[in-house]
């Protein structure tokens, strides 16, 4: 018996798959959820601004696209991280 070889090209077309999408953006609709409940809120632009939204090769990412949103979340040397959508990716585990 010959080992295993795994058909590469078919496990990187999964992620393309009907059933794998759907999860793949109720998983990302949990944790838009998640963040937007734990979102530091000053005008609440940055929280409203939280969305889910379709990768290049088939992921499904979570942003923000306020101009301030990477200080939000990493902190800068004006203000700490809040780390809102890095702790909100924990709402998408089953």
């Amino acid at each position: 018996m010959g080992a295993f070889k795994p058909d590469k090209v078919a496990i990187e077309a999964l992620v393309h798959e009907d059933f794998v999408q759907r999860d793949l953006h109720e998983r990302a609709g949990r944790v838009v959820q998640a963040a937007r409940s734990t979102a530091p809120v000053q005008t609440g632009r940055y929280r409203d601004s939280i969305h889910a939204e379709d990768g290049p090769d088939g992921e499904v990412l979570v942003v923000s696209d306020v101009d301030y949103a990477e200080a939000l979340e990493l902190g800068d040397g004006n203000r700490p991280a809040h780390h809102t959508i890095a702790t909100a990716l924990d709402a998408a585990r089953d």
